[in-house]
């Protein structure tokens, strides 16, 4: 997983899509690519990610519930931009998903 996320940043991307960047990594792996991820938004590259995970997706700054390739809804995250509030994060996703019918 690393290693693909390294070769997506050689050319400098206006944008990266990362399907599942966490997938199959542990927590603390999966954290450090998220950071990485994060460092790269924050320099301007647009980072577009798929993923099952509430606790990584509660890092991005907006979220798409998609079902069957249709956008459902979308929740904006930027209220909780600092990262002490992980948890709230977390929890503001879980029920927004929960209404959605996840």
């Amino acid at each position: 997983q690393r290693a693909c996320i390294c070769r997506s940043m050689i050319n400098n991307p206006k944008m990266i899509f990362a399907d599942e960047p966490t997938g199959a990594l542990n927590r603390t792996s999966s954290d450090e690519v998220m950071e990485e991820l994060a460092k790269l938004n924050n320099n301007g590259t647009t980072i577009m990610l798929v993923t099952h995970d509430v606790k990584v997706a509660a890092k991005c700054t907006r979220v798409l519930y998609i079902v069957d390739g249709n956008i459902k809804g979308e929740y904006n995250l930027d209220n909780y931009k600092n990262t002490s509030q992980t948890r709230e994060r977390e929890r503001a996703l879980n029920n927004w998903l929960m209404e959605m019918g996840w």
